[in-house]
């Protein structure tokens, strides 16, 4: 029998049962639309933290933090006092691979006040070197300077957004805010930044010296985090142990007391990135392959029904020539027709899926071309494991006793 009159059979068989052929199709469409929506997601996810570290981090780039823990310094609760600007001072003094410095504080949950209006926001206390060490500088204003550092100078670079809330249509250069007592004179408007790894909008910051912060916010003489770039990346090694030992003898720690510190470099913060985004993607498409599974037992399970009502089709098929292997491939055909137009109705609503969540979390629209291929490979797969059984059974009919 022809396969093109093997597979106009199934299609006539597909029309006459649309309700089934829908449910059979509806488990695919779910699992593969998942899988479409997690690989995808994932894909953009992992790119723009990706982009996001490149800004951040050059393969030049040491950062320290205070403390035994992560790169926002100390864990909740453990207060580290040693990390100091002098500490800075000597490693730049020490290391002639050093170009370039910068101390940092970061101060979470702060309210800025501008007349009746007010916002939640961070302060991040910089060196004038932070424009140059974090790649980042302002589009209007001017950066504050050495003499701003040297007496702590009341005045801050603010984030875009923040200064839409605080600001509305006004221009915030020369403008003031208050962050409790203290009232700061807006000095710059930073470039965009937009969401950091942490999940932090960076367009929502103030920037202020890192003198002005110790002094007159915090009333602290250590820092939390400093950043430190150099020269020749390839001594990255190098450097970090020559970091490590001066670090060690100026907070006077003994051989049998670890650091109070921690480097990160570029390197060690895109592996860690890595690592939790193969997390993301190896037990969410677990999730959706779970609905593949059980779509493609739905459509074994109709595929059988339709067997058991087409036994007198089967039968006179038989009758008028058709043999066991036209048979066990019209209802193969069917099966993997079915979940194959299910796979890519799938994908279809996946992208739309992609584009809708990508658009609502300011996300780049990302397509894993792999997760598309695999989609288009589990749908067909799943229609033939699916239609095996139900195919062999059909076949294996015999026609006198299917016509009676």
């Amino acid at each position: 029998m022809k396969t093109s009159r093997i597979l106009k059979s199934g299609f006539r068989g597909m029309g006459r049962h649309k309700v089934r052929t829908f449910f059979m199709m509806l488990g695919i469409v779910v699992g593969i639309f998942a899988l479409t929506v997690i690989f995808s997601i994932g894909q953009g996810t992992e790119n723009q933290v990706m982009s996001q570290i490149e800004k951040l981090f050059s393969a030049n780039d040491i950062l320290i933090s205070a403390g035994r823990t992560g790169m926002g310094g100390p864990r909740q609760g453990e207060l580290v006092t040693t990390f100091t600007i002098a500490d800075l001072e000597a490693i730049a003094a020490e290391i002639p691979n050093v170009e370039l410095w910068d101390p940092l504080i970061m101060t979470p949950g702060r309210e800025a006040i501008y007349k009746d209006r007010s916002a939640t926001t961070s302060i991040f206390a910089h060196s004038p070197q932070a424009e140059l060490v974090w790649n980042r500088t302002v589009v209007s204003g001017e950066f504050f300077d050495d003499d701003d550092l040297e007496s702590a100078a009341r005045v801050a670079l603010i984030g875009q957004d923040l200064a839409e809330e605080l600001f509305g249509d006004t221009d915030p250069l020369e403008e003031q805010v208050r962050i409790g007592n203290v009232p700061f004179r807006i000095k710059g408007v930073l470039e965009l930044r937009g969401v950091d790894p942490h999940g932090m909008n960076r367009d929502h910051e103030l920037w202020v010296p890192i003198t002005t912060s110790m002094r007159r916010l915090l009333n602290v003489d250590y820092i939390r985090n400093g950043k430190l770039r150099l020269r020749d990346a390839s001594k990255m090694a190098e450097a970090e142990a020559q970091i490590t030992e001066i670090l060690r003898d100026r907070h006077n720690l003994t051989p049998q007391e670890p650091d109070d510190f921690h480097l990160f470099t570029a390197v060690q913060i895109q592996e860690m990135v890595s690592s939790a985004n193969r997390v993301f993607n190896l037990f969410l498409p677990l999730i959706a392959a779970i609905s593949l599974v059980v779509g493609g037992v739905v459509v074994a399970n109709l595929m059988l029904l339709s067997v058991n009502e087409r036994t007198a089709e089967i039968g006179l098929r038989k009758a008028v020539g058709a043999r066991s292997k036209d048979i066990l491939l019209q209802f193969l055909m069917e099966t993997t027709v079915v979940t194959f137009v299910g796979g890519v109705v799938g994908i279809g609503l996946g992208l739309v899926g992609v584009g809708v969540v990508t658009s609502m979390m300011g996300m780049p629209f990302a397509i894993s071309w792999q997760a598309l291929i695999l989609a288009i490979l589990s749908s067909a797969i799943i229609g033939l494991l699916a239609g095996v059984f139900p195919a062999r059974r059909a076949a294996a009919h015999q026609p006198v006793e299917a016509l009676r």
